[in-house]
């Protein structure tokens, strides 16, 4: 895409644009004119209405309950493999891979900062954090080693994490500041989670052969992947949790709205570090897990079932990120920022909100993107040149990948395993 293009659509209202479109999805239809305009839409992108719960469709009001449509029991079986990540929703697979240099490659040859897409504590961007040393204050204010029932969850904020030669501190960016960046009180907006979500997750916790903020070296043979689904808009828009994990904060940055088509991923650089989007936090058996759904031009509401403040979200409502992004700019101010939340409160045991695999989390109004970043072991390769990218190719020991780029793929299949031998 030319300079002059990307300036173009950098002065597009596209916030305004987005709340226009959020007002006429709610329009209700007309009831003789639901069954074919539904109908025609599904023709167009592709809808498989034999899947929707509903097969009446006269039972939605408008366009926005139809494309927030529920499908048939049974319509998305899980892949059977518990050491599969599967993947979140339906869509296409854009770009997956192994981060290198706290770079996510957005298409090939386009690379984006994982601190700019997952955020950072202030704690994370001062000098201190860019090395393994701890100064005598910050262990004076670190909080020790807890038991919780029959579970070992340790929260240590000195422990460091090194990815690929980069400090990270996954323990900062796990537990962060108790106050957001607009200086706010961190707020806890944490619902209860299911008694057998709960079980079914420290269970596969207990598995994990090292805590989860263990630092990562070259000795234990673990890294950082991720991979990018877009959802078009004819997909199915709710998205369900990969695997057995612990949700323990999120990130809602406001951000723009710019379309996430696979045609601007290869245009615009950092577009999800632009766009709208809620980073989610947590934990799974191998370590670090992260699920960030990202907005798009027409598609700014992210639900998130969960969480008390954005389970309600839609497109003609503020969130406390819209508020502070609002405040910003009457100053005159970029904001680049983002409001935070905890789920502590979830569980005492595991100090998040447990998620089951395949567990409906929330989803989009329309179509739009979810990028997984994930700690994983590395394994073992045959050569030095193979099992990396996702050759078919088993990696002893480590993730493997079951996916290709520009795939299409069904929420509940497998994305890559991790091997048990």
């Amino acid at each position: 895409m030319r300079a002059r293009q990307v300036q173009v659509m950098s002065t597009l209202p596209l916030k305004a644009m987005s709340r226009l479109w959020g007002r006429f999805n709610e329009l209700e239809i007309p009831y003789y004119l639901r069954v074919p305009g539904f109908r025609l839409y599904s023709f167009i992108f592709g809808v498989n209405l034999s899947e929707v719960s509903e097969p009446d469709l006269h039972v939605y009001p408008n366009l926005a309950s139809f494309f927030y449509r529920r499908l048939k029991p049974g319509c998305r079986p899980l892949d059977p493999n518990h050491n599969a990540l599967l993947s979140p929703a339906d869509g296409r697979i854009i770009q997956f891979g192994a981060i290198e240099g706290g770079e996510v490659e957005q298409v090939k040859g386009m690379t984006y900062s994982l601190d700019a897409l997952l955020g950072t504590s202030k704690s994370d961007l001062s000098p201190s954090s860019s090395n393994s040393s701890i100064s005598t204050s910050q262990k004076g204010a670190t909080e020790h080693s807890r038991i919780e029932g029959d579970e070992d969850i340790i929260r240590q904020d000195e422990e460091f994490a090194t990815v690929n030669g980069i400090t990270y501190t996954l323990p900062n960016l796990l537990s962060g500041p108790k106050h957001s960046q607009d200086g706010q009180q961190t707020r806890d907006e944490s619902t209860t989670p299911t008694s057998a979500s709960e079980a079914e997750v420290r269970a596969d916790l207990a598995l994990g052969e090292k805590p989860w903020y263990t630092r990562l070296t070259a000795e234990n043979r673990s890294a950082l992947y991720y991979v990018v689904v877009y959802l078009a808009p004819g997909d199915y828009h709710r998205f369900h949790s990969p695997t057995a994990w612990v949700v323990e904060k999120r990130r809602h940055f406001a951000g723009e709205l710019y379309s996430v088509s696979p045609y601007l991923q290869r245009t615009l650089p950092g577009l999800f570090t632009l766009n709208e989007r809620v980073v989610l936090l947590g934990r799974w058996r191998w370590g670090f897990f992260s699920f960030t759904p990202v907005g798009a031009t027409n598609v700014g509401s992210i639900k998130i079932n969960f969480d008390r403040e954005l389970r309600t979200n839609s497109l003609t409502t503020d969130t406390a990120a819209d508020h502070a992004a609002e405040e910003a700019a009457k100053r005159g101010e970029t904001y680049n920022g983002f409001t935070e939340a905890t789920y502590e409160n979830a569980s005492p045991v595991l100090r998040g909100y447990a998620l089951r695999r395949g567990e409906e989390m929330g989803g989009f109004q329309l179509g739009s993107t979810v990028v997984l970043v994930f700690e994983a072991p590395k394994g073992q390769r045959p050569t030095l040149d193979e099992g990396w990218m996702g050759e078919k190719v088993k990696r002893k020991g480590g993730w493997n990948w079951a996916v290709e780029k520009g795939q299409k793929i069904k929420m509940g299949q497998a994305l890559g395993w991790v091997d048990p031998s």
